[in-house]
């Protein structure tokens, strides 16, 4: 084993359990537990959580307060009693995030967080420490399911160096290498003129697992598969996509490149680990955590089975600033119930589908999802990135990045293609060299910006 991770797993931990009352372990090994449980099971779990959450929200939450739910409702069915709540967008909860404190909750134990701001602006909230344990406890269950504890040595190919350190840069990286038995990437300075430096680091180094943003990770396994066969990872069990949707393409670029599993996470600062892929393939939503419902876009009414719709989290474990029926930004497709050959029965996703800003809306009012560009793309060999920007409710703008500049002879058919799903608006064609991520490090191919 290697040393760090022995440290790590046999000193670190404990010494955190003792003397901190650190209990993500704790809450490991109850989530590994409550991950067989039969659907009524699960159920009455969620119901006994979701119980203590409103009548906390009623009694001590000035947004949910006046809302006219009783403690006898909740009492008798919670669920029917959540329902009531009105759905909170990230934007309404801007507008006084106060509002949604938990007033009863002691202040000097609100932890202090806040999202990357990828779309917008960051959005500052707060957490509390059995609310952020249990978030650690559900990723590494996730883990777990790939044979990675712990300790395991992993290699972060990241965005946003906000994201990952403090102004002490130096603290940050002795916590990573020291603490974490990780080491960071710039996904800024992915490079083939590096390339050379980066396989001789990672055969030194001898991950157990590479963490990143799918598109970061993408580029670079896209650098590596010219000259994979010099990269010699013994212990590396998988590559783990995160904070972005995660296309087939992409997957299977990364595993011809790392020559092991990719494995989807899906989670959100401000929401915490919601679902994780396991080795079956199915995206198993973290349901002891989180109430996750997918709603039709148009009537916010229960999305039908088999149809995309926004995610609407509702964080079980979070008194210290509760936000109910929380529109995250995405969307999702929920799948039936099914087998899973490692035994776990917790609900699944069947698939992410993107962020609710690339859901397109036409001037007739139907709503069409940006998916559809990623799919147009695969006919156009001379493509080599592409965004849909919707500005208003007209017009488009669809930037191209061609592989050979001068064969342009793909982009009017391209440009028709995608007019065709979007009948009323303009889409106007523009050539360019490169197009930017966002300021957190993640790459957007289809953008509305404005308002549904």
């Amino acid at each position: 084993m290697n040393p760090q991770k022995f440290f790590i797993e046999h000193a670190l931990y404990p010494a955190m359990e003792r003397l901190k009352g650190n209990r993500i372990r704790a809450y490991f090994q109850e989530l590994c537990a409550s991950a067989q449980l039969s659907p009524k099971e699960l159920q009455q779990l969620q119901r006994q959580r979701l119980q203590t959450l409103l009548n906390v929200c009623i009694a001590s939450v000035p947004a949910y307060k006046g809302l006219g739910i009783t403690q006898e409702e909740i009492d008798a069915d919670p669920f029917a009693a959540l329902q009531k709540i009105p759905l909170l967008s990230k934007r309404e909860f801007q507008k006084d995030p106060d509002r949604y404190l938990n007033l009863d909750f002691d202040p000097a134990a609100r932890i202090a967080n806040r999202t990357g701001g990828s779309t917008g602006e960051p959005l500052k909230f707060y957490m509390d420490r059995y609310s952020v344990e249990h978030y650690e406890a559900a990723r590494w269950r996730g883990l777990s399911w790939w044979g990675i504890t712990f300790g395991s040595r992993s290699v972060m190919i990241w965005g946003n160096p906000i994201e990952l350190s403090t102004k002490d840069q130096r603290s940050a990286k002795f916590k990573d290498q020291v603490l974490k038995n990780r080491t960071v990437l710039s996904a800024y300075d992915l490079t083939s003129e590096k390339l050379d430096e980066y396989i001789a680091f990672l055969n030194r180094y001898q991950p157990e697992y590479l963490y990143g943003y799918a598109t970061a990770l993408y580029t670079f396994a896209s650098l590596l598969l010219p000259r994979r066969e010099k990269l010699h990872l013994r212990h590396l069990k998988a590559v783990v996509s995160t904070s972005e949707t995660l296309h087939d393409y992409q997957r299977k670029a990364i595993e011809a490149a790392l020559s092991c599993p990719v494995v989807n996470e899906y989670g959100a600062r401000d929401a915490g680990i919601l679902a994780y892929q396991c080795p079956c393939g199915q995206m198993h939503i973290t349901a002891e955590n989180v109430i996750l419902e997918v709603l039709n876009p148009e009537t916010f009414a229960p999305a039908a089975p088999g149809e995309s719709g926004l995610v609407v989290t509702t964080d079980l474990n979070n008194l210290a600033m509760p936000r109910l029926r929380y529109l995250l930004g995405d969307t999702a497709t929920l799948g039936q119930e099914s087998r899973c050959c490692r035994g776990i029965t917790l609900p699944v996703i069947a698939h992410l589908d993107g962020r609710e800003d690339a859901i397109f809306k036409l001037p007739s009012g139907k709503l069409v999802h940006g998916n559809f560009i990623n799919q147009l793309s695969r006919k156009c060999q001379n493509l080599a990135q592409f965004q849909l920007v919707q500005t208003d409710l007209t017009h488009a703008q669809l930037k191209l990045v061609l592989k050979d500049p001068i064969q342009r002879q793909e982009v009017d058919a391209f440009t028709q293609d995608v007019s065709s799903f979007l009948p009323g608006v303009t889409v106007e064609p523009q050539v360019v060299d490169a197009i930017a991520v966002s300021a957190s490090g993640k790459f957007r191919y289809a953008i509305r910006s404005f308002a549904l």
